[in-house]
């Protein structure tokens, strides 16, 4: 009898030392996928990787702005590589217009429904839909054209080579003269154009043919000119100023106050507003005789007025406003 029982003991035994594996085994692999590789292990008990979310900024390209002008309640400015923006709020907000070429603008007037803007090597384009979207007008010419105005259902172009006008809107120009300014206006029935050494030229004839004044500036540049209750002003080198009230017949020196050159100037709310190189100034009355510096902290390339505001505009796309010429703001641009 004890024999026996201690068979069955030791079967028991054996039986139970085959079983510990096996469960030992089960369990094992219930909890991990283990097949015989420590880093498969390891792995197994990591977190789920986490998705990160990148941001990219953007980098602005600004370009400079050489011309503005205003009409049809709308202010549309002009610059380096056909860069076109407009502002319908008095100059509040700019939006982005169709650039109508890549190469530069320099100028841009308003007359007959329509915008015309000039530039480098002939490039001239006209919009009837205040900025947003432009067509080329047709003309011979590759010189390069510094102003534009319009007068008279006409407008006229000027640069450093010719004279062109366009009777439809700036669909076609015709070549008037070879005579070589920078800048042009048009007021009380007369087109009146600037350039260097002190260059005055005046036209009657809606641009067909154009007549040298003497302007006692000849040391100087005149880089624009304007018109204002009744007088032209216009502006150059070294803070020179000089002023006609008999349409561009005879010219006077005005003290500027400033020896910085002044590039553009324009009349609005019973003053004039000229700004130029680190310098804005500002009559102190509606007449022209005298001038005050009000603001040096940045240079503009032009200015219009439109809605009792002028707007002020200069390179990397700067635009400020003002309604008095003294304080100003910054609405677009870097």
């Amino acid at each position: 009898g004890h024999k026996l029982y201690v068979w069955i003991r030791l079967g028991i035994l054996m039986k139970n030392r085959l079983l510990f594996p096996i469960i030992f085994a089960f369990i094992f692999s219930s909890c991990s996928n283990f097949s015989g590789n420590e880093d498969e292990v390891e792995a197994s008990l990591k977190p789920a990787p986490v998705t990160k979310t990148t941001t990219t900024s953007t980098t602005t390209t600004y370009y400079d702005l050489n011309g503005i002008a205003f009409g049809n309640n709308t202010f549309v400015a002009v610059g380096e590589k056909g860069t076109v923006r407009y502002s319908s709020d008095n100059g509040v907000s700019w939006d982005n217009g169709t650039r109508g070429t890549t190469s530069e603008l320099y100028e841009i007037a308003y007359g007959d429904s329509t915008f015309v803007t000039v530039g480098q090597s002939g490039t001239n384009l006209y919009s009837s839909d205040n900025g947003s979207t432009w067509s080329s007008g047709t003309t011979s010419e590759t010189a390069s054209y510094y102003g534009v105005a319009n007068g008279n259902k006409t407008f006229v172009a000027l640069g450093p080579s010719n004279v062109i006008k366009s009777t439809d809107n700036g669909s076609n120009w015709t070549t008037i003269s070879t005579i070589k300014l920078n800048d042009v206006v048009f007021g009380d029935s007369t087109f009146i154009g600037c350039g260097a050494e002190g260059a005055i030229y005046t036209s009657t004839d809606n641009g067909s043919s154009w007549t040298s004044r003497a302007s006692g500036a000849t040391a100087n540049t005149l880089y624009g000119v304007t018109y204002g209750n009744n007088l032209f002003i216009s502006v150059g080198s070294s803070g020179k100023l000089i002023k006609s009230t008999n349409n561009g017949t005879n010219w006077t020196n005005v003290d500027s106050t400033v020896s910085n050159s002044i590039y553009s100037i324009a009349y609005g709310n019973s003053k004039f507003v000229g700004v130029g190189y680190n310098t804005v100034i500002v009559s102190t009355n509606s007449n022209g005789t005298a001038f005050q510096l009000r603001y040096t902290e940045r240079t503009f390339n032009d200015i219009s007025f439109g809605n009792g505001v002028f707007v002020a505009v200069g390179d990397d796309e700067m635009i400020y406003t003002s309604t008095d010429g003294d304080d100003w703001t910054k609405v677009y641009g870097k």
